[in-house]
């Protein structure tokens, strides 16, 4: 039996920084322990958060700064489709959804999708 702070939270972010929904789903992940953020289709431009021109709402910049790196997987063929670098605030996965299917079948995870 997993214990409830084994639980991996999967949260599947596919709205914009602009979208209530966005500024939710990383104040939820920030709040968890176990979150993993996976970003994809208009969610990548999340990374884009606190750069001038395209979101400057700090409070987002900072909820997605506070996530470890490792715990935020972006969508190479979406960042690719939207000229979106992910520098160094996200993994690139080649196997996205693969990747998303494993960590959503492993027991005791939870998927919050935006």
């Amino acid at each position: 039996m997993v214990g409830m702070t084994d639980f991996k939270h999967i949260f599947l972010l596919t709205k914009t920084p602009q979208s209530e929904r966005a500024r939710l789903c990383l104040q939820l992940a920030n709040q968890s322990k176990n979150a993993v953020l996976y970003l994809a289709g208009d969610g990548v431009y999340n990374l884009l958060a606190g750069v001038v021109g395209s979101c400057d709402d700090p409070a987002l910049a900072a909820a997605l700064a506070d996530l470890p790196v490792d715990r935020v997987i972006a969508s190479k063929e979406d960042l690719e489709a939207r000229g979106v670098q992910a520098e160094d605030k996200a993994n690139v996965s080649d196997d996205f959804y693969g990747r998303l299917v494993d960590d959503m079948m492993q027991e005791g995870s939870r998927i919050y999708a935006f």
